[in-house]
């Protein structure tokens, strides 16, 4: 009887995880719920679309609700752990949701271009804090984009580590 009673909860973990996917729905369930005080109205990026430069403030994002993640990074050593938005969130708040792909720009002009799967395949998060403290420019702030990498192991791949961005300054959409 334990062995069907296994079986059936596989069965129906499968068919949610099916249903997950079909919808295009994922939960963030490789993210902790956070509580930090309110940020100051500082610019964290600025969007740009339409011929327009509309800056992001950090307490617009965490509005959002944030989110604590704890993951190794492809360019620091150790468990990092970081606090955050969900990137699909603040896409939907900037509404960049609807676009295949964003482009990122950190102050130094580096550039990396998001495909809408990664934000619909795994809970990224637009990091605006590490060990509960905000994010400076020193720490790569005031926005990092991380990818969870213990948590969704698809990720850890030559493709998407150099996604990993930091000292964002623009998204735009791709197009």
């Amino acid at each position: 009887m334990s062995m069907l009673k296994g079986r059936f909860f596989a069965f129906r973990r499968s068919m949610i995880l099916l249903v997950v996917s079909a919808i295009g729905v994922l939960p963030a369930f490789a993210l902790e719920p956070a509580n930090y005080p309110e940020p100051p109205d500082t610019v964290a990026f600025k969007v740009e679309k339409n011929g327009e430069s509309i800056p992001v403030t950090l307490r617009q994002l965490e509005k959002l609700g944030l989110y604590s993640v704890s993951t190794p990074s492809p360019f620091e050593k150790g468990q990092l752990k970081f606090q955050g938005v969900l990137f699909r969130d603040v896409l939907k708040l900037i509404g960049l949701d609807g676009e295949g792909s964003v482009v990122l720009r950190a102050q130094d002009d580096y550039v990396q271009t998001i495909p809408k799967e990664d934000w619909t395949e795994g809970p990224l998060l637009l990091a605006t804090r590490q060990d509960g403290q905000l994010l400076t420019r020193r720490t790569q702030g005031p926005t990092r984009l991380i990818y969870p990498l213990d948590d969704h192991p698809a990720f850890d791949t030559p493709v998407h580590k150099p996604r990993w961005i930091w000292l964002i300054k623009t998204i735009a959409p791709a197009n």
